[in-house]
């Protein structure tokens, strides 16, 4: 079953800005108690691509981490922030 994307117009707009690209990896951050599993958002294209999957739409190439799983398999982008600090929110990740 393929991946759904819902990503809302902002976030489009804001992606178009970065060059149409976007690759969403995870990275594990060892702690003292429990490892912490975070999404890691990057506007290029990733340097291993047999470790993602490539998903287009439209104009977006969007590079999805194949560890990554997804409630529902939907991922949500959505843009968030102002001026400098605008990023890509990337919801939907399952965590346990």
């Amino acid at each position: 079953m393929e991946l759904q994307i819902s990503i809302d117009e902002k976030a489009q707009n804001f992606l178009s800005k970065k060059g149409n690209m976007m690759t969403i990896s995870s990275i594990c951050l060892e702690s003292c108690c429990v490892p912490i599993h975070e999404v890691v958002i990057q506007y290029t294209k990733p340097e291993k691509l047999q470790m993602f999957k490539e998903i287009k739409l439209g104009n977006i190439s969007l590079f999805i981490d194949k560890k990554l799983e997804f409630k529902d398999r939907v991922i949500k982008l959505k843009h968030s922030g102002f001026g400098p600090f605008q990023t890509i929110q990337v919801d939907g990740l399952t965590r346990f």
